[in-house]
């Protein structure tokens, strides 16, 4: 049986897309900054704090994910997670940037621990939630209609949590009151967004089977894998996110100490990048149906990292030419964001048909497991990378060169991973 979302149905499901991309995008821009400028925490302590919480998502995801498989209930299968999830989110991501931390070293614990609550609660809304275009139907033009809306507005969320979210911290005062603001208006209109989803989603989904005996975790771990396509594109999405995620931590600090300007004005840098992404993604969809996902992923990735290195022909001080650059980057950008969701869609279509049972939330809950790990892992190789250049924490004056080191880093480092991803990229031999 197929499903077809009535308008007011698909919007009310894809809005939860705003609050995943609001709420997956701040933490990977302001975190870090949040703890080494706000908190004085260590770089290196406060990479591990934003890195350390999302390494259990590799086991709790695709256990959430199939957990939610094997669920029966009035509510449907997927729906209680959501509900669960964006309650959760709401609340921890309020205490991750409101709560009365010591200041130093000691704040590493606090936040690693609520960092780690927000993640799980993040995985119980979000891996269901991207399940869905999966098992909607069995109409792949049906699946990517779901997806292009959910993608769609995942980009404005990312553009409102990578572009507002550090004006609103300067708007409530800056410091800790700034943040405590940001996450009170953040918290609020994201779950309410994310509550949308719950209530807009069916109770029982279009290409779902009549309830029977559930595969073993065994059986599931067998499928993923012989399904080496679907793993090969998660391993190069993975690695594609954390050039990205280096690109958004490190920001505020290029802005700051190599551009000279105010901290806030990274969320403009960013909003800029994420505008020109929404305005090229029309051509990369127009591009990937005449080339084909695979191809469109690999053209997008060659040229983030390309774009990147833009950073190194900037005068110095950077001037106007500063957002041109995050302008560029924006374009390739929006290719890494149309291309692997709606590849891993007809891939975990695929696999579930060929194993004979509907496992599409253990894909999605490996994929989104890999998602926030390259989310995460941008930011803790920044932290790495700040120590490793000699970045002090909360000093008013840094070491003499270390702007020339962090423009090399921001221009290098994503390039380095980006293009790595290429690896991973070429076609599986079982692949359609």
């Amino acid at each position: 049986m197929s499903l077809r979302l009535t308008s007011s149905r698909l919007v009310g499901y894809a809005v939860g897309a705003f609050g995943t991309g609001v709420f997956s995008t701040v933490p990977t821009v302001l975190l870090l900054y949040f703890c080494t400028e706000t908190l004085r925490i260590p770089a290196v302590l406060a990479g591990l704090a934003v890195f350390l919480p999302k390494v259990w998502a590799l086991v709790w995801d695709p256990l959430v994910g199939a957990w939610s498989d094997r669920t029966r209930t009035a509510m449907g299968r997927r729906r209680p997670f959501m509900l669960a999830g964006a309650v959760g989110v709401s609340l921890a991501f309020l205490a991750l940037f409101s709560w009365p931390y010591p200041r130093g070293a000691w704040a590493f614990v606090p936040v690693g621990l609520i960092y780690f609550t927000l993640a799980n609660a993040y995985s119980l809304f979000a891996v269901p939630f991207v399940a869905v275009p999966a098992e909607i139907s069995a109409q792949p033009a049906e699946r990517e209609r779901v997806t292009g809306w959910r993608i769609g507005l995942a980009m404005v969320g990312v553009l409102i949590g990578a572009g507002l979210a550090p004006m609103l911290v300067e708007w409530g005062g800056g410091g800790r009151r700034g943040y405590g603001f940001m996450a009170a208006i953040v918290a609020a209109i994201c779950g309410l967004g994310m509550l949308s989803t719950f209530f807009a989603t069916p109770s029982r989904l279009g290409a779902e089977i009549e309830p029977g005996p559930s595969p073993s975790l065994a059986q599931c771990l067998s499928a993923l894998k012989h399904s080496p396509a679907f793993l090969k594109l998660a391993l190069a999405y993975v690695i594609q996110l954390t050039g990205i995620g280096l690109v958004s931590a490190l920001t505020p600090y290029w802005i700051v100490t190599v551009a000279h300007r105010n901290a806030g004005d990274s969320g403009q840098a960013l909003g800029i990048m994420l505008i020109a992404t929404i305005a090229a993604t029309p051509a990369w969809v127009w591009l990937m149906r005449k080339v084909g996902a695979r191809g469109g992923i690999a053209a997008a990735a060659a040229l983030y990292g390309a774009a990147t290195l833009s950073f190194l022909a900037l005068p110095v001080n950077g001037g106007p030419w500063v957002f041109a650059v995050y302008a560029l980057i924006g374009i390739p950008f929006a290719g890494l964001q149309v291309g692997p969701f709606a590849l891993a869609a007809h891939l975990v279509h695929e696999a579930a048909d060929r194993i004979g049972a509907r496992q599409e939330g253990l894909f999605t809950g490996l994929w989104t497991a890999g998602e926030k790990l390259g989310l995460a892992l941008g930011p803790g190789m920044a932290g790495l990378g700040l120590a490793a250049i000699g970045f002090a924490s909360g000093a008013k004056v840094q070491a003499p060169g270390l702007g020339v080191h962090l423009t090399l880093l921001i221009a290098g480092a994503p390039a380095a991973f980006l293009w790595v991803s290429l690896l991973f990229m070429r076609r599986p031999k079982d692949a359609a």
